[in-house]
């Protein structure tokens, strides 16, 4: 009971503060996600597809550690 009390409050405070930073710190965050280089962001996302792609047939597995 005392962590979902804990979490209704945090959500409440958050979004008080939020309503009262307003339009200008929006925009303010806004400008700082427009900066951001998006050569950067894909390179990030072709990194992530790069690691979770499945080995290519014929390639070399690993077999899984006994332990």
């Amino acid at each position: 009971m005392r962590f979902r009390l804990g979490l209704v409050l945090g959500f409440g405070l958050g979004y008080y503060l939020g309503a009262r930073a307003g339009r200008e710190r929006y925009e303010q965050l806004r400008g700082l996600v427009a900066r951001t280089p998006l050569a950067k962001v894909q390179a990030a996302v072709e990194l992530g597809r790069e690691r979770l792609r499945a080995p290519e047939p014929g390639g070399a597995v690993v077999p899984p550690s006994p332990n």
